[in-house]
């Protein structure tokens, strides 16, 4: 086992100004001594916010002192980061909480976090969201279900293109009113999904699917449908316009 660094946080805000200020620029730099170790040694980064599950990042070993040490983010975990930060701290005002509560070096992850031990809806939230993607594309139906409620643009975009999903699971996303944009575009690119008159329904009704989308998915509606949303009732303007021309057209 590599070394394992932890830095917990008060609050997602003060990840939040973390990211901003370190992360994203590609490291972070902590008070805390590491142990004699090989150049560029592995550093897995555990990020913990109170009430949410930690969020795992392969870094690197940098500078390592006496009493502090400094971390790489490794190039292909910075997407994985930025969309995890993004997606716990989406309501954070970054300016609000800057300390840094704790940090330290552990001899391996805390064994309340093993992924084994926990139900399989504990077991999801605790993934990174690489991880949740590589499931979503491959997942049984169970885990399908429980990736199906995760905010996360990339994580519904890739149950969309699970080839084991189903038209009724990828109906009920189109409905759903934490539906991503991402979702919406991946739905209506699919070749059998983009082709579904109940799907395409879904997404003009859903006002979390983007306005141009939905405008432009207004002639793949059937008759009936057409005239619902034309009068209007619980659709965007724009919409119900494009389906009145639709139809007068």
């Amino acid at each position: 086992m590599g070394l394992v660094l932890e830095v917990s946080y008060e609050s997602a805000a003060g990840l939040r100004h973390e990211y901003d200020t370190q992360l994203k620029l590609g490291g972070l730099f902590v008070p805390v001594a590491a142990p004699p170790s090989e150049p560029f040694a592995p550093v897995l980064m555990l990020l913990v916010v109170d009430g949410a599950p930690p969020l795992r990042v392969q870094t690197r070993l940098t500078v390592a002192g006496a009493d502090s040490l400094c971390v790489e983010v490794l190039p292909e975990a910075a997407a994985a980061l930025e969309e995890a930060v993004m997606h716990l701290c989406q309501n954070c005002d970054a300016s609000a909480s800057k300390d840094r509560r704790s940090a330290r070096l552990l001899d391996g992850e805390p064994a309340a976090q093993t992924p084994a031990a926990l139900t399989l809806d504990k077991k999801i939230a605790a993934m990174s969201v690489g991880e949740k993607i590589r499931l979503a594309m491959h997942g049984s139906r169970e885990e399908r279900t429980f990736l199906a409620r995760d905010r996360a643009g990339v994580v519904q975009a890739a149950l969309v293109r699970n080839p084991k999903a189903t038209v009724d699971e990828i109906l009920a996303l189109a409905r759903a009113p934490h539906l991503a944009p991402e979702a919406a575009e991946a739905m209506l690119e699919h070749p059998t999904y983009g082709a579904s008159a109940q799907i395409a329904f879904a997404l003009v009704r859903n006002p979390r699917t983007p306005l141009t989308l939905a405008v432009e998915t207004v002639p793949k509606l059937q008759m009936a449908d057409l005239r619902v949303v034309a009068k209007g009732l619980g659709v965007r303007q724009q919409v119900a316009q494009a389906a009145r021309k639709k139809l007068v057209g």
